[in-house]
């Protein structure tokens, strides 16, 4: 990380004490530029742990809580529930609909949510899909005077009423396009994105297996929805020198990968073909591959 301040020092000039400043160019830690599931780790109350203080990017998180939790217990937004116990509106996201806590089919209680369908169906000419950066689906909206929508200029790209876009500076905003917009990227026209909740619906998978991205996202700052979990045929794939072993390690099933170790990118355990990294432990970083790299 990178600090800022102000130096003063004094000049002597022909008996003349002149005063002059310095203003050293203010840089701040950008976290999205680290390596690692970033969004995973925060979404799961991770905490972060520095080589030394005052770093900007960790060289590894402690999750240590997650062995705490409790089997029969569900959780959403950090806070544990009961079996039959109802989500909280103030735990949900806006998609999060009529959840309750149920026991699953293997060891882990989990949340059992109804399946939200956004489809609209084909738009007729005039009508579009209007979005809201606070609800779970789009509205579908046909003004009399289609061609009187709003326009919004972002980033120097131009959208229209009702579409989504992201901010460059802020990758936590989700954003749509409203009539009224000057530039400000604030209610109504943005919320902070929804929160990423891996046991929200997906706790036997944190428990053994590593998050996946698409090719598009941003393990920094994206929300994960796949998972690639062990297998009996899943090799380690040594990068580091054999004298020169970090002591910093990711472990999946029982394989350790020590620091940018990789997983064999095939599996039979699944129909994916993934690069799997040890980028920032103790999770690995999977990205989906199209099945043409699969080999190289």
């Amino acid at each position: 990380m990178s600090r800022s301040g102000t130096y003063s020092f004094i000049l002597r000039c022909a008996g003349l004490a002149l005063i002059a400043t310095i203003v050293a160019a203010e840089e701040t830690c950008d976290e999205t530029k680290c390596a690692g599931p970033l969004k995973y780790y925060k979404s799961l109350g991770c905490q972060p742990v520095y080589e030394k203080k005052g770093d900007c990017c960790a060289i590894r998180y402690n999750c240590d809580h997650l062995k705490e939790r409790s089997k029969d217990k569900c959780y959403a937004n950090g806070k544990a529930y009961d079996i039959d116990e109802h989500l909280k509106e103030e735990d949900a996201n806006s998609c999060d609909f009529g959840c309750i806590c149920t026991r699953g089919h293997d060891e882990f209680a989990t949340f059992s949510c109804p399946t939200i369908d956004c489809y609209h169906g084909h738009v007729e000419p005039g009508c579009y899909l209007k979005y809201s950066p606070t609800k779970c689906c789009p509205e579908l909206a046909c003004p009399e005077n289609p061609e009187t929508k709003a326009t919004c200029v972002v980033d120097g790209k131009t959208y229209l009423e009702g579409e989504p876009f992201e901010v460059a500076n802020d990758p936590e905003l989700t954003c749509v396009c409203l009539p009224g917009y000057t530039g400000e990227n604030i209610a109504p026209f943005c919320a902070k994105r929804p929160r990423c909740d891996p046991y929200l619906r997906h706790v036997a998978y944190v428990q053994r297996c590593a998050p996946v991205y698409l090719s598009e996202q941003t393990p920094r700052t994206a929300c994960n929805f796949l998972y690639r979990c062990p297998h009996e045929n899943d090799e380690v794939i040594h990068t580091h020198e054999s004298h020169e072993i970090p002591e910093e390690e990711c472990h999946f099933g029982n394989l350790t990968l020590h620091h940018y170790d990789e997983l064999n990118r095939s599996s039979k355990s699944t129909s994916m073909c993934t690069k799997c990294v040890c980028e920032v432990p103790p999770a690995i970083t999977c990205v989906r591959l199209p099945a043409d790299e699969c080999n190289k």
